[in-house]
């Protein structure tokens, strides 16, 4: 690929990016975000359940069965965190700008599909 021709998939990529921002769902999630953040106790819980995950998963990862009182203690804060509609808030938004960006993803895998099958060379 010419650089010409990869300066321009950049340039549209940045295009595409600013684009993203604009939208309903980057917008959601960014209030969502900022809202839980100005929560000093959901942040907190957040954070545990991260550590608690990042110690399941290293338990897992060795293959070892992690220990039930950390398990425990992530299902007690999931379920805490359930309850908390800041934190629901940031979830639905979380997904609805996952699924946006999923669509995204689809749309450049059409247009490298396309891109393969085209016998003419864009300059």
């Amino acid at each position: 690929m010419e650089t010409n021709s990869r300066d321009r998939m950049f340039e549209r990529a940045s295009e595409v990016g600013r684009l993203v921002s604009q939208t309903a769902e980057f917008k959601y999630l960014k209030a969502a975000h900022a809202e839980i953040g100005s929560d000093e106790v959901a942040r907190q819980r957040i954070d545990e359940m991260r550590k608690l995950q990042t110690e399941i998963l290293g338990y897992l990862e060795k293959g070892e069965e992690p220990p039930e009182d950390l398990r425990n203690q992530l299902e007690s804060l999931s379920q805490e965190m359930q309850t908390s509609s800041r934190y629901q808030a940031l979830i639905s938004a979380q997904t609805n700008f996952d699924k946006l960006m999923e669509k995204v993803q689809e749309s450049i895998g059409s247009g490298i599909r396309a891109g393969e099958e085209s016998r003419i060379v864009i300059p």
